[in-house]
């Protein structure tokens, strides 16, 4: 298996520069399609006014949208830039819109979706609304470290679900290409159905894999697999991410919360 099409998150977040480096290197090793995708944020002094608004307001509101306009305008100026020097297909598109949903919208027809990690121990929308509503992997970047190096040591977070599923398939590619897999179970015997037969399911893939099974303790499943990214020197993540949505809200299970938030290595998450 092969990837085709990345979707990348663009935003003026200082670490944009990183997600777009992982998911460079993962287009030159498939010859992949690179899409970068900025949405334009509406004014948030719309939200201020419930009356009809006079000039000042239109006027302050107008200021607001030029002012992303020229940052969405730079930003795409920078990746020209740094494109010139790739030998990849790639392009940009601007949309407006809620980060959520255009970023989810979009990536509906996409092989990986490129995010970065939220900020501030918020994991709601965008990341969530995206990874449970796409169809589609995201790999999630954490907001700090480099990884120039990452998916060489891949731990794949196994619990018999059909979430741990179909993490495992969209991941193919990446382990297809990964020097050490650890195909990792925690909890009870519920957790381990099926993990010998995914590592077999591996090995049929060309893809030797180590089963590595313990038991929670005191520990939550979110902690035991940080722990386990930790123990086997890790640098990929791969697991199902768990969740749910209520009135457009949407809201990551508990384990999956606990990862993402303390996250230290790129994270691959499906649903």
């Amino acid at each position: 298996m092969t990837l085709r099409t990345l979707l990348v998150h663009a935003d003026a977040d200082d670490r944009f520069s990183h997600r777009l480096s992982l998911a460079l290197a993962l287009a030159r090793a498939d010859k992949a399609r690179v899409r970068v995708l900025y949405a334009l944020k509406a004014p948030l002094s719309v939200g201020l006014y419930s009356e009809p608004m006079g000039a000042p307001a239109l006027d302050l509101v107008q200021q607001e949208i030029d002012a992303e306009k020229k940052r969405s305008e730079a930003l795409h100026h920078a990746v020209e830039q740094t494109m010139r020097a790739e030998r990849v297909n790639w392009d940009w598109r601007t949309v407006n819109g809620l980060a959520g949903e255009v970023i989810a919208a979009a990536g509906a027809t996409a092989d990986i979706i490129v995010m970065g990690q939220e900020r501030d121990g918020a994991m709601s929308a965008p990341v969530a609304q995206v990874a449970l509503s796409s169809g589609r992997p995201v790999l999630c970047v954490p907001h700090t470290g480099s990884f120039d190096t990452y998916g060489r040591r891949v731990l794949v977070a196994w619990r018999g679900t059909r979430e741990s599923a179909r993490a495992l398939h969209d991941a193919l590619p990446l382990l297809a290409r990964a020097e050490h897999v650890v195909l990792f179970t925690a909890g009870d015997s519920d957790t381990d159905i099926g993990a010998a037969d995914a590592v077999s399911h591996l090995a049929d893939h060309g893809i030797k894999a180590e089963l590595r099974q313990t038991t929670l303790g005191d520990l939550d499943a979110g902690a035991a697999i940080l722990n386990a990214v930790s123990d086997n020197a890790a640098d990929l993540l791969v697991m199902g991410a768990y969740g749910h949505s209520r009135v457009r809200e949407f809201v990551f299970g508990g384990a999956t919360r606990t990862v993402l938030r303390s996250m230290t290595v790129p994270t691959l998450i499906s649903h």
